[in-house]
């Protein structure tokens, strides 16, 4: 059984990645459980790895290959996330807004081992384009096809992030079926004064869907207003009220429940669905594509470099 992150809602930074890095930094300050800390990058590379891909039941040489590309791209995104907090007095947190990071899984975790072997091997790789690196976004399941950053959250669009089917013959994406209430999702809108519909719940639509088959758009009407989200906005407001595995992609399709009140949401895939897809990436690794060639595969256009540390 293989356990991927959470699918949560990493999103892009609110300033542009920063200027190519000459070195790598030997430290990065993290939050981890509402402290900052300061972390040897490494040791962060290797415990994110850790907490975002659990390789149940997968063979030595597929743990070793999936860990060498989630160890590249962990180290790809604190580096081009550096300072992403800066305000706050530190680099990264510890949660999906970032990269999930829990350092216990160091001494706790089975694949404790594999994962440091790995940042050994991998030690100051990153995908670059262009000479920086790269906005490395990844999800658990993109349910057979990749999106993109403008399509998803309407954001300026990456070379490097495009939509493309996963089309490894061997993979199974996830499916998922949801029966979300009237009460539910009035309840959820009304945790935002923005999308709060009224005592009422009229009528739910969604728009076209995508080139990934993803929903663009839900328009939802009731007695105090009608309001159009993005579809990724409408999964947040459900998950904020539901939980994280709720609406678990906005790869789906809508009907309405027996009882004809309700709605019944049957979709495929886990998270945002751009950049590196985690069960698409561990089929190659499991029928024996190296990490370059994974990597390739979600961020076409981008190389692996390799940056000197910078001394202490």
């Amino acid at each position: 059984m293989f356990v991927a992150s959470c699918g949560g809602q990493r999103s892009l930074p609110a300033v542009v990645p920063q200027s190519p890095a000459a070195t790598a930094p030997v430290e990065i300050l993290v939050r981890v459980a509402d402290k900052i800390v300061k972390v040897p990058l490494e040791e962060y590379v290797i415990g994110t790895a850790l907490s975002e891909i659990t390789p149940v039941g997968e063979t030595p040489e597929t743990i070793a290959r999936i860990y060498d590309v989630q160890t590249i791209v962990a180290r790809t995104y604190a580096l081009a996330h550096l300072g992403r907090h800066r305000a706050e007095g530190f680099d990264i947190c510890d949660s999906t807004h970032c990269q999930l990071y829990e350092p216990a899984r160091l001494t706790t975790s089975r694949f404790a081992a594999e994962a440091r072997a790995a940042a050994a091997r991998t030690a100051g790789r990153v995908l670059t384009y262009g000479g920086t690196p790269i906005d490395a976004l990844f999800h658990a399941d993109c349910g057979g096809h990749t999106t993109s950053p403008e399509q998803v959250w309407g954001s300026a669009g990456l070379p490097y992030l495009r939509p493309a089917p996963d089309d490894v013959p061997t993979v199974k994406h996830r499916t998922w079926s949801l029966t979300l209430t009237r009460f539910d999702l009035l309840k959820a809108l009304d945790l935002d004064r923005r999308t709060s519909v009224g005592a009422e719940l009229r009528s739910v639509l969604l728009g076209d869907t995508d080139s990934s088959g993803r929903v663009s758009k839900v328009t939802i009407s009731g007695s105090g207003a009608r309001v159009t989200l993005r579809s990724d906005d409408f999964r947040n407001a459900v998950n904020k009220r539901l939980g994280a595995r709720a609406v678990m992609s906005t790869r789906f399709r809508m009907s309405r429940a027996p009882n004809g009140a309700d709605y019944v949401l049957n979709g495929t895939g886990f998270g945002h669905g751009i950049g590196l897809c985690q069960v698409g990436a561990l089929a190659r690794a499991r029928r024996g594509d190296n990490a370059a060639d994974i990597l390739s595969v979600y961020f076409p256009g981008t190389a692996i470099t390799r940056l000197p540390a910078k001394m202490p």
